[in-house]
């Protein structure tokens, strides 16, 4: 079954329909209108696809509700048509993710499919959006591959691996240390993420003193905190993914006693970990594209409208959600609601830029990903909160439309 969504809903499991229908019209106008405004007129129909069920549950709800809050601002209308999400859980798996895709173009007949957030459930997408020509707004994966595939009809809102990791890695040099072990989890993206964060470092004339990858599901990470202490680096660069692999990690580094500073991949130390890493989070560097606490109007506007709306901060995909939300609400605004004219939809998507709540955005208008700020934060205690506060920006961000040696 599907998680609740912010507060406890009555939908269901595969479907839930947000608004009220398109709004009526007499038949005599309806006869008359041109038969591009009675299209663009008609509902909306977003597919929402995404991992409702699994360990990154807490992702798919945090999007919904980013999603949802700009759709409140803007009475769930879009160019004149009332909007309607469409609901299906790709359950963290590539093949499932593909049926349900399917489901939703060719039984739902949805005009975009917006999401995943899993990375492996995106690439497996590729070939049927090519194929099918669907459009795909990406509010979630972050695989560099997705930035290399220059799909005309897919875009992506929130960001790409190395989006967040080169700019800490360049960071780093700058502000705290020549010298950095890398202790990043044994697997594919691990392993990407770790080449990138070097890539940049010893570009800067900075030196990688060891690489150290850890099987995931470690429960006891005392091997490889053992060798850390002994090479007694001022930084160590970790990755794990987020859960109980990240809590673990970063809760057993501070009962080690070791003192160096402990820098890291966003996901790892945010909004939906901290509450299980607790004190020990305190001091993490991370870099990210969002924080609650950025001080902008657009920003305190979204905190105040999502907590009234789930009584929660909102975190990363929150933002991933409202921003997807309003970029698609602004391509169609700029063709009068018209989804059927695709390449007239992607040329007015690819001009899209505005203030977001994370800051700046705008399109490459070669790769489809955003350009934006990825900023570096510092775990600190704000009142009742450990939260993360910005201690460095790079400004207007933009992912290589290749692959990185």
């Amino acid at each position: 079954m599907s998680r609740p969504i912010g507060r406890r809903s009555t939908a269901s499991r595969r479907q839930f329909v947000a608004g009220a229908g398109a709004a009526g019209v007499s038949a005599v106008a309806a006869l008359a209108a041109p038969p591009i405004l009675a299209q663009t007129r008609a509902p909306l129909r977003l597919g929402v696809l995404n991992s409702f069920t699994g360990a990154i549950a807490v992702a798919a709800d945090s999007n919904v509700i980013g999603m949802q809050v700009y759709l409140d601002r803007i009475n769930w209308t879009m160019a004149g048509r009332k909007v309607e999400l469409i609901k299906e859980d790709d359950q963290f798996n590539p093949q499932i993710g593909l049926q349900k895709a399917r489901k939703l173009v060719q039984s739902d007949q949805v005009d975009m499919i917006v999401g995943p957030q899993a990375s492996n459930v995106a690439v497996a997408l590729v070939n049927f959006i090519k194929q099918s020509k669907t459009f795909l707004v990406i509010s979630g994966a972050g695989t560099d591959a997705i930035t290399w595939e220059r799909v005309p009809y897919m875009f992506r809102t929130s960001l790409s691996g190395w989006q967040l990791v080169n700019p800490i890695g360049e960071w780093i040099y700058d502000n705290l240390a020549h010298e950095i072990v890398v202790c990043c989890a044994d697997y594919v993206a691990g392993h990407d993420i770790a080449n990138v964060l070097k890539n940049a470092f010893e570009k800067k004339g900075g030196k990688v003193i060891k690489e150290i990858y850890v099987p995931l599901g470690t429960a006891d990470f005392s091997p490889y905190l053992t060798v850390i202490r002994s090479l007694d680096p001022k930084v160590v660069y970790d990755f794990s993914p987020g859960g109980a692999d990240s809590t673990r990690f970063v809760q057993q580094y501070a009962e080690s006693g070791i003192k160096a500073r402990l820098t890291c991949y966003g996901g790892m130390v945010d909004e939906t970990t901290v509450g299980a890493i607790g004190k020990a989070a305190l001091g993490v560097i991370s870099s990210t594209i969002y924080t609650d606490t950025l001080d902008t109007p657009e920003n305190q506007r979204f905190v105040a409208e999502y907590r009234a709306k789930s009584k929660e901060y909102p975190n990363l995909f929150s933002d991933y959600g409202v921003v997807v939300a309003e970029v698609i609400d602004r391509a169609l605004q700029a063709t009068d609601g018209d989804t059927s004219n695709k390449d007239r939809l992607a040329e007015a998507m690819v001009k899209v830029s505005f203030n977001a709540p994370r800051g700046p955005f705008r399109f490459d208008p070669v790769t489809h990903d955003p350009i934006q700020n990825v900023y570096m934060l510092e775990e600190r205690q704000r009142g009742d909160r450990i939260v993360g506060e910005v201690i460095g920006t790079k400004p207007d961000v933009q992912a290589p439309g290749r692959k990185q040696s």
